[in-house]
């Protein structure tokens, strides 16, 4: 085996066999990911606290409950993938057994040692993913402001996807499994309110139905350590979570919009930005494998990227994953639960957690249902309902056999057979072959439910009319190909309009101003190349500033503030960082948000769940009421005139050691205070936290791509915020990360000449 290295540390293996070239690959993720490594299988397995003692206990009773390591142990591999993921993980042994000298840094500060890496570490990672864009959180949040402000105030949280929404498949046919096409032409967001869409038809009653979701960890956890081991929201309660950071967007142009006549594909996936990145660019190559792009520490084998014949991209699917059953206690017998059958025992299993600075573990009872796990003891709700938690990726998956099969792919029939046994995480996948085929295709088991449809909030446990009764068949899911319009686009949208898209979420999907933007400038010129695909991505003109930028300046103007409305009214609504509007505007939208939180929630204190989304349906709501609160708003945001955006929107890259006095500073860890363009709904997303003096930006591009399938030999080209390694003193940790902000990428080729000539280092590892 060879490794061949180039200037930014990205690694490109050369093997006689799979098996060779993943166990290289286990070796090169051990060698620059070690803790990350540790990281994530300790988020897995719940067992935080024997490093970090008592601070992380409630993550790890959280995370014990929820069973990431069990769901894993029950994952489903063929024999010759799990022959293939133990081959990596011996690569990963390899490593740390010729390690020399000291461990990372982390381990030092930490005194922990690395114990061996096996195959059900690997399939723990997958789980963990999956958990990091689920819909556990939103459905979490709904249930809390249920059983605190009642069924019929909830009722207005509920999302909803606006009917002037561009969906995926471009509002065509839209039949389960055909290859739609269509060509139509869309235009932005109207002025006028949005309502719900009065289009969609009522699911196959035959077929199924769901609840809500939200993605929280225990609030005592700290934040950079969470978000260290990728975990979403975890130091805030998910009423306080406002920010997207399991969005992402991906896009494929056809030959006949292309300069080259071959077909482009982008994407940049929104994730937590911490450091290390998640992703770990990477080329295998080997009889029959030819791959380069982003592998994911821990995994064998290239998520996304392209091989010698396809390429293809991921945006999260918002399937709805996650259903809240309320458990009604037998009253005769408080060990066991009613189910439409009778009156069951809970199962119960016990956990033990071992605490740093503890002589003895904590012992923790799990309660679990038909349904799963019972999440309210570790996560209460108000209340005290009882819901246990039926998750998909609690089910056995073949996702692993799915991502090498995609790895062996050639073409885009190929690629669409593998994406059958990508089981979990539900993805949105768009792709392109050299042959000139496009297409996208939802990659995921859906759900189906007795009911018919996923439920937005908690449903009855003990009836059974919404027990999960299989999962849609694979050829039935969404899926597009050659389209007319020549494009495919997805940003978190909806992906149709028929009663299929019902089965998948009942309106999860993220607004569309992203899908809209990228469709926008997709359809504005016929002749794209890398280059301008590259433009689309760092895009920081807002469909959410351009909708509601009017309302802004008339609160402004009411309260006689003439001069700021009159500058919101000359901007051109692009959230660059020199924009002072951007930061007016921001400020007045936020301020707004928490006067209609105030007095949405003012039965119960003031505070609570309250999504961005509700300021906009505010504002089309109109009225005297909410004229008040945005001139009041107005007031209050004066103060930020003059102040540029990228002054107060400043990016923070996180690491659990980033905040330890003096060792924090000087070995390095994190960034922090890196000025920021763009908004939660930019191509270019940076969705923020918090008001004036700082709207703290910790999510966004975890990496960016571009593919041109016309010149694959020179590789597609890839960049990441931050670096190859995860010691944050090497070289490679972070010359990655002015790149990424100034919008630059870095080829990785798959021909072996064109790697040679950017090479300059070598390593062979020799069998045995």
């Amino acid at each position: 085996m060879e490794v061949l290295r180039d200037s930014l540390g990205v690694p490109h293996v050369w093997a006689g066999s799979l098996a060779d070239a993943v166990f290289a690959q286990g070796y090169l993720h051990a060698t620059d990911r070690l803790w990350q490594l540790e990281m994530f299988r300790r988020v897995a397995q719940g067992r935080l606290s024997e490093l970090f003692g008592e601070e992380t206990l409630d993550a790890d009773r959280f995370l014990r409950t929820l069973g990431l390591a069990r769901a894993g142990q029950e994952t489903a591999v063929s024999t010759g993938t799990r022959a293939l993921a133990e081959a990596y993980a011996r690569g990963v042994n390899a490593a740390v057994d010729e390690w020399r000298g000291l461990l990372p840094p982390e381990f030092v500060l930490v005194r922990a040692t690395f114990e061996p890496w096996a195959l059900e570490h690997s399939l723990a990672v997958e789980k963990t993913m999956a958990w990091d864009l689920s819909q556990y959180g939103i459905s979490m949040s709904l249930a809390s402001a249920r059983a605190a402000a009642g069924d019929e105030a909830v009722l207005e949280l509920l999302p909803s996807y606006p009917d002037w929404g561009v969906t995926i498949l471009q509002d065509g046919p839209g039949v389960p499994g055909a290859l739609a096409s269509t060509g139509a032409s869309r235009s932005g967001p109207p002025a006028a309110p949005s309502a719900n869409d009065a289009s969609i038809t009522e699911p196959d009653a035959s077929i199924a139905d769901r609840p809500a979701s939200r993605n929280p960890l225990p609030p005592t956890v700290s934040a950079d350590l969470v978000a260290s081991a990728r975990m979403p929201a975890a130091a805030r309660t998910a009423l306080e979570a406002a920010s997207i950071v399991r969005a992402s967007n991906s896009w494929v142009v056809g030959g006949s919009r292309t300069r080259s006549g071959r077909p482009l594909v982008a994407n940049d996936m929104h994730l937590g930005l911490d450091h290390p990145n998640i992703w770990y660019l990477i080329g295998l190559h080997a009889p029959g494998l030819d791959v380069v792009g982003q592998s994911l520490p821990g995994a064998p084998g290239v998520i996304a990227g392209h091989t010698a014949g396809v390429a293809w991209g991921f945006t999260n699917a918002m399937v709805d994953d996650s259903d809240f059953f309320i458990e009604r206690v037998d009253p005769a017998d408080t060990t066991r639960y009613l189910t439409p059958e009778g009156s069951e025992p809970f199962g119960v299993r016990e956990e033990a957690i071992r605490v740093r600075g503890r002589d003895q573990p904590v012992r923790l009872l799990v309660r679990e249902t038909r349904h799963g796990p019972v999440m309210t003891a570790v996560d209460p709700v108000p209340g005290g309902e009882l819901l246990s938690f039926r998750w998909g990726a609690h089910d056995p998956s073949t996702t692993f056999d799915g991502i090498l099969a995609m790895n062996l792919a050639n073409s885009a029939s190929e690629l669409i057979a593998a994406l059958g046994h990508f089981t979990s995480p539900y993805q949105n996948v768009v792709f392109a072959d050299t042959a000139g085929d496009f297409g996208y295709q939802l990659a995921g088991a859906v759900p189906l439910r007795r009911s018919g449809r996923p439920p937005l909030l908690p449903v009855p446990g003990w009836t059974g009319e919404h027990d999960w009764v299989g999962t849609l068949p694979y050829e039935r899911n969404p899926r597009l190909l050659n389209p007319t319009s020549g494009f495919i686009a997805t940003a978190n949208n909806r992906q149709s309009r028929d009663s299929l898209s019902l089965l998948i979420s009942p309106d999860r999907w993220e607004d569309p101003y992203r899908a809209q933007r990228i469709t926008e400038l997709i359809e504005a010129r016929g002749d794209h190349d890398a280059e301008s695909m590259r433009t689309i991505q760092l895009d920081v003109q807002s469909g959410f500033i351009a909708r509601y930028r009017g309302r802004a300046s008339a609160a402004f103007r009411r309260v006689g503030l003439d001069s700021l409305a009159g500058a919101l009214d000359a901007w051109d609504g692009r959230a660059t960082v020199e924009s002072t509007e951007a930061t007016l505007f921001h400020a007045w939208a936020e301020a707004l948000r928490t006067g209609m939180r105030a007095r949405f929630h003012m039965a119960t204190g003031g505070s609570g769940y309250f999504p961005q989304y509700m300021v906009g349906r505010g504002l089309d709501a109109g009225g005297a009421g909410v004229d008040a609160l945005a001139g009041q708003a107005a007031l209050e945001a004066a103060g930020a005139s003059g102040r540029p955006w990228g002054q107060v929107h400043l990016l923070r890259i996180s690491h659990p050691f980033q905040e330890v006095p003096l060792i924090g500073g000087l070995l390095g860890f994190g960034r922090r205070d890196l000025p920021r363009a763009g908004d939660d709904y930019t191509v270019d997303a940076a969705p923020f936290e918090g008001n004036l003096p700082l709207f703290e930006v910790t999510a966004g591009p975890s990496q960016r791509s571009i593919v041109d399938l016309g010149d694959l030999g020179r590789g597609g080209v890839f960049i990441l915020p931050g670096g190859q390694s995860g010691r944050p003193a090497n070289r490679h940790s972070w010359d990655q990360l002015e790149r990424w902000q100034r919008g630059e990428l870095w080829r990785l080729p798959l021909d072996r000449s064109e790697v040679e000539a950017r090479t300059i280092s070598r390593l062979r590892l020799l069998p045995g």
